[in-house]
């Protein structure tokens, strides 16, 4: 499965991405608890940088149809959909099952 999602730094607070620019992520999952727990850990990064959330999908799935492969994800802020956007950076990632 795979999450994908842009955060922009539109208002030039972050300190993770650089001013005006936008980043791309692409988490390769396994099921469902890992794209919940790539998703809480979107929420933090949002949070905690100041972040815009772009073009999230799940799967092709836009955030309405979320339901339909029980992914929980609330997030206070509008999800913008742009598809003229073009990442200064992407960022592939596979998420392996954490050994506890």
């Amino acid at each position: 499965m795979k999450v994908s999602y842009v955060l922009r730094n539109h208002a030039g607070k972050s300190r993770k991405i650089p001013a005006g620019e936008s980043w791309q992520w692409h988490h390769f999952v396994e099921d469902e608890e890992q794209a919940n727990a790539v998703l809480a850990d979107l929420k933090k990064k949002i949070r905690e940088n100041r972040l815009q959330l772009v073009n999230l999908f799940v799967d092709k799935l836009a955030v309405d149809d979320f339901e339909k492969l029980k992914i929980r994800f609330s997030y206070k802020g509008q999800v913008q959909y742009d598809d003229r956007l073009c990442p200064k950076r992407i960022i592939n990632q596979h998420e392996d099952l954490l050994e506890t």
